[in-house]
């Protein structure tokens, strides 16, 4: 359980989801996901970083350049599942709010 609760954490920093978000269509390099996302180039190297270590991110040098792709598309079902998850907790916590008043 607990290399699971790590592989979470990945997905639970807003900046990293940005990134994720950002390499959706497709491999960019460091540069591209600075101007997608509008974070330093610090905090984006940084993210992909992490994104790597975990398994979720591959760097592909090419030339001077290294483009980093999503391994796995599978993880964008898994954030959306996650949304629909929040999304329905938020609506229980509301409609229990709603009956107390």
């Amino acid at each position: 359980m607990d290399h699971l609760a790590d592989y979470f954490k990945v997905f639970s920093e807003p900046n990293r989801l940005a990134v994720l978000e950002a390499l959706r269509p497709g491999p960019l390099n460091v540069t591209a996901v600075v101007e997608k996302t509008g974070l330093s180039q610090a905090l984006v190297s940084k993210h992909l970083k992490l994104l790597t270590i975990a398994g979720v991110v591959q760097r592909r040098p090419e030339g001077a350049l290294v483009f980093y792709a999503v391994i796995d598309p599978a993880v964008f079902a898994l954030i959306a599942q996650a949304q629909k998850l929040l999304l329905a907790a938020r609506r229980q916590q509301l409609d229990a709010l709603a009956a107390i008043l």
